[in-house]
């Protein structure tokens, strides 16, 4: 009944945002008609394209219109359009623009309102200044020790399937790995969770991806009070609970600490001048995340109690999936082109020698060998396939005005896959595509995996030095084979995108 009574609300809302649509948004309507793009219908526009369809075949349909309408092409999703660009020079505009710093309205799906990842532009702006020094190469360095110790973990983890001649999906074990790395040097407590534990938070966070990608397509649960009232919102909710879990223990135990953060707020009290150079002692031991947010609550009137709850919740959802479906993505293809897997140990024998215990700081930038599949791996899956920016203002790109309001899709799927950047072997893996001469020739912005422009990925740094002691570890101790092939392997998209045929692997003693 409850239901009922909603999608008869929901199709009277959406008759009268289809309306105002027609008379308020002609700026719309008329970059719209000057572009090519799928036939759309009044209330639901281009939505039905997506209706029934899975995870796989939606990733698939948003490429087939991409191939089949010039970039700038147009989408309506219900009364909102939607403008797909995948052209290198466009790309680059948009994410220097000033006026393209906004996220998209449906990021506000992921309730982490203020943290860098989905909070306003205005907001954005003041947390990135003071949060930029948390990731300098001084503080990264110190958590190499924790890179090590939890990627030990790992390789100890992974003995059990020696020589198990069935394959399994080694993603369940590195997504345990980056999670206990996540927590440790987010939250500064040894969670040990590459158990039962941390199998709990992984199920909880693939599923939340699944209902936001669910909710994306339903134009008609965007309205937040209408999502509300269906079961996906209970369920979503209890996701995120168990997500959030280890760290709102962590944040109880430092209770007292925000009560005075609360009481120096609500006071209007003017920050502690606490800041100085940190010496080289502090930095010999791991410069915990949520330290340096508590020491800016106190320095500046920016971060209060939500403040920081959403910027830990943040950097351990999105940390934790990116590094984990990268790496997975990178054992796997080492398991199908072993030749570039061996040629990567022995550029890591040649740096570390056979017999190391711990990767060491001054060893990640000699491994540019592996740093190249690394990169070639993210061209080819990257974890963000597309990123959605509105318009504050009217935007001119090559072939058309962007009117303020708009949504802007950048297909960063499309462009580090054209031809005309990456030749005809486009869909290849190649890690000779990242040759230094190679590199040279290219558009800047063909590649994109932590996106461009101001509003980059913060943590790209630390993502790329755990993945490095993380293969470090795994190489040195496994060799990975698997029966899987490049033609075989098909794509979805929950949010982030994935290998539906899962990352399947068998290993053997090195």
């Amino acid at each position: 009944m409850i239901l009922s009574v909603a999608f008869v609300a929901t199709v009277i809302l959406l008759v009268a945002c289809w309306a105002l649509c027609r008379l308020k948004r002609w700026k719309h309507y008329k970059a719209s008609a000057e572009l090519d793009g799928p036939r759309d219908f009044p209330l639901i526009g281009s939505a039905h394209l997506f209706f029934g369809k899975s995870t796989e075949e939606q990733l698939r349909c948003v490429i087939d219109i991409s191939n089949t309408y010039q970039s700038p092409c147009r989408i309506w999703l219900g009364p909102k359009l939607f403008v797909f660009i995948d052209n290198a020079d466009d790309l680059q505009t948009v994410l220097n623009s000033p006026h393209c710093l906004e996220k998209a309205d449906v990021y506000r799906f992921f309730q982490c309102e203020t943290g860098l990842f989905s909070a306003p532009a205005s907001v954005w702006r003041v947390h990135r200044k003071h949060l930029n020094p948390c990731f300098n190469a001084k503080i990264l360095a110190s958590f190499v020790t924790i890179f090590n110790d939890k990627s030990a973990t790992l390789v100890g983890q992974l003995r059990s399937r020696v020589n198990d001649r069935a394959l399994f999906n080694v993603y369940e074990n590195i997504a345990k790995c980056t999670l206990d790395m996540v927590c440790a040097t987010t939250l500064g407590t040894d969670m040990n969770l590459q158990n039962e534990e941390g199998d709990e938070y992984i199920a909880a966070i693939e599923r939340a991806s699944e209902l936001l990608n669910h909710r994306l397509y339903k134009v008609w649960l965007h309205p937040e009070w209408i999502y509300r009232l269906t079961p996906y919102y209970k369920v979503q909710q209890q996701c995120y609970a168990t997500a959030y879990k280890m760290s709102r223990k962590v944040l109880a135990l430092k209770s007292d600490e925000l009560a005075d953060i609360r009481m120096r707020l609500k006071n209007g009290k003017t920050p502690s001048n606490t800041t100085g150079k940190d010496t080289t002692d502090d930095l010999r031991k791991p410069q915990i995340y949520i330290d340096q947010l508590f020491r800016l609550a106190k320095e500046t009137d920016v971060f209060d109690e939500q403040a920081i709850r959403d910027e830990i919740d943040t950097i351990i959802l999105g940390g934790n999936e990116t590094s984990a479906l990268t790496l997975s993505h990178v054992v796997l293809m080492l398991a199908i082109h072993e030749r570039v897997q061996q040629k990567v140990y022995d550029e890591m024998v040649d740096v570390l020698g056979a017999n190391f215990t711990s990767v060491e700081l001054e060893h990640l930038p000699q491994l540019t060998y592996m740093e190249m599949v690394l990169r070639e791996t993210m061209r080819l899956f990257p974890v963000g396939p597309v990123i959605a920016r509105q318009c504050t203002d009217d935007v001119k790109i090559s072939r058309t005005t962007l009117p303020k309001g708009v949504t802007v899709v950048l297909g960063i799927f499309n462009v580090q896959r054209s031809t005309n950047h990456w030749g005809p072997a486009a869909d290849v893996f190649d890690p000779d595509n990242f040759l230094q001469e190679r590199v040279a020739q290219r558009h800047a912005y063909c590649f994109l995996p932590f996106s461009a422009g101001p509003r980059n990925c913060i943590g790209y740094k630390y993502g790329l030095m755990s993945m490095k002691v993380m293969l470090c570890h795994l190489l040195a101790t496994y060799r990975f084979s698997t029966d899987l092939t490049m033609a075989e392997l098909t794509l979805k998209l929950d949010i982030t995108l994935k290998i539906a045929n899962k990352h399947l692997v068998r290993i053997t003693e090195r």
